[in-house]
């Protein structure tokens, strides 16, 4: 029966052209019907089957979300721990989770930081992202992004155009590139990136998979332990 219960999954991802050439009516009936019965006298089956494609969705959007090119980065590409964070340049909790996020990058070359801007504190907020991801390839992000999460007053257009300047950026080059529409797209993705892990406003960090909204160090610290301690355990295995 288990040999009916795979030709049912066949049958619900095949598009119906290619069900119909691989069985006929009479037959897809007979499986219709056999495979009822087996998955109402064996519920677990269905329920096994629904958390594997839970698990096999969660482990691609994780995939999705740490590997995206197009978001800055740094940290060895190998290494054992990655940490997401989404942030907002005017958030007074990313100001505050900047020192730790710098420390990591400072003192862990088993962490590797992704950083993803997502401006949900208006008109400001915004301008600061796209100037951000405007300046990137001008391989000042880092001093960039650094000026402007630890700025203390208002990140009005002036205020970003200086501190791009004092990070050594080509402001007209990077005024121009702001417009690009491909910027809004990456906005618009890491916004939605953001609603699928049900954060609800910044910081959110995804470590390994796991997310933790908010800024809470003891929180934060116990995840990169035990997610140190699942990367020991899985190079062990391999060994």
């Amino acid at each position: 029966m288990a040999r009916f219960v795979c030709i049912f999954f066949l049958a619900l991802t095949a598009a119906p052209p290619a069900l119909a050439q691989t069985f006929n009516q009479q037959q897809q009936s007979e499986i219709r019907a056999l495979v009822r019965e087996y998955l109402v006298s064996n519920p677990d089956v269905l329920r096994e089957a629904l958390d594997a494609l839970e698990a096999r969705a969660t482990a691609e959007r994780w995939r999705e979300v740490k590997s995206d090119p197009r978001d800055f980065s740094i940290g060895p590409a190998d290494a054992p721990i990655t940490v997401v964070e989404f942030f907002d340049y005017r958030c007074a909790y990313c100001h505050a989770a900047y020192d730790w996020v710098s420390e990591l990058v400072r003192r862990r070359s088993d962490i590797r930081l992704v950083l993803k801007e997502l401006p949900v504190l208006g008109p400001d907020s915004m301008e600061a992202a796209r100037a951000s991801l405007a300046a990137m390839p001008q391989g000042r992000y880092w001093d960039f992004h650094r000026a402007m999460i630890t700025y203390q007053g208002d990140l009005t257009p002036e205020a970003i155009d200086r501190l791009a300047q004092r990070a050594g950026i080509d402001v007209p080059r990077m005024r121009r590139d702001m417009e690009d529409e491909s910027i809004t797209r990456q906005l618009e993705q890491v916004r939605a990136q953001a609603i699928e892990y049900q954060f609800n406003g910044t910081p959110g960090f995804v470590i390994n998979g796991e997310t933790i909204p908010g800024f809470h160090r003891e929180t934060l610290e116990a995840r990169l332990r035990s997610a140190g301690q699942e990367a020991r355990e899985r190079r062990g295995a391999r060994r």
